[in-house]
C-alpha cells in the first residue's frame, strides 16, 4: 500500500518505521531535514511537504501537534490532499477537539476522501514496535481502507462509532486522566519524601 506519514516526531517516526517493516511503500514527510534523513536511512521515501507525496497515495497518517497543523498539512498551501488517490483514507491522529475533527472530516468528504478520526496512545517505544493503541471513529469504509495501516502500527484499535469526533473526545478524556495521574503521583512522592521515605525507593 502506498502510505504517507506526515510528522516524523517520536510517534510519527515510529509509525512510519512500523509501516515500512510491514512492507508498505512509505513516504515520511517532515519539514526537518534531520527527520527526513533518519527515515531515508531506514529505506523510506521522504518529502518536506504534503505536496511532495507520491501521486496516488492511498493512505496518509497525520501525526502532527494539533488541529491547525493537521488542516495545513492536508488542505493548506502545499497540503497533501491533491496527491491522494480518489477514495484514499486520512488517519487524523493528532490530539484535537471533536469539533475540529468533524470539520476536517467534512473537508475530506468534499474531496471524496475517507476520514478516520484516529488519535493514538502508547508513546515512542510502542510506536516504534508497531504496538500503539488507536482510539478511532469513522465509517465502515474508512475503517476498511485503513485496516492495512492500523494492522502495522497498532495492536489495539478501539472502534468507537461511525461519527468523526468520538475518537477525539475519548483521546481528550484520556489526556485529562493522564494529567490527573501525573499530578497525584507528584503529590504522593512529595508526601512520602516529607515523611522521610527515600525518594528513589519510593519511586521504584
Amino acid at each position: 500500500m502506498k502510505v504517507g506519514v506526515i510528522g516524523l516526531g517520536s510517534m510519527g517516526m515510529g509509525a512510519a518505521l512500523s509501516l515500512l517493516r510491514a512492507g508498505h511503500e512509505v513516504t515520511g514527510c517532515d519539514m526537518r531535514a534531520s527527520a527526513r534523513d533518519e527515515f531515508a536511512a531506514a529505506g523510506g521515501g521522504v518529502a518536506a511537504t504534503g505536496a511532495e507525496l507520491p501521486q496516488g497515495t492511498e493512505a496518509v497518517v497525520v501525526l502532527v501537534v494539533n488541529a491547525a497543523q493537521t488542516e495545513a498539512a492536508l488542505f493548506g498551501e502545499g497540503g497533501a490532499a491533491p496527491r491522494l488517490a480518489p477514495g484514499a483514507v486520512i488517519l487524523s491522529s493528532a490530539t484535537m477537539g471533536p469539533d475540529a475533527a468533524r470539520a476536517l472530516a467534512d473537508k475530506a468528504q468534499e474531496r471524496q476522501l475517507l476520514f478516520l478520526d484516529a488519535p493514538v496512545s502508547g508513546g515512542a517505544v510502542k510506536a516504534r514496535s508497531g504496538e500503539m493503541t488507536v482510539m478511532a471513529s469513522g465509517s465502515a469504509a474508512a475503517f476498511g481502507a485503513a485496516e492495512p495501516v492500523l494492522g502495522a502500527i497498532a495492536t489495539k484499535v478501539w472502534h468507537l462509532g461511525e461519527e468523526p469526533g468520538i475518537g477525539a473526545t475519548v483521546k481528550v478524556v484520556h489526556q485529562l486522566l493522564a494529567g490527573v495521574h501525573i499530578a497525584v503521583a507528584a503529590e504522593a512522592m512529595a508526601l512520602g519524601i516529607r515523611a522521610g521515605a527515600d525518594p528513589q525507593q519510593l519511586y521504584d
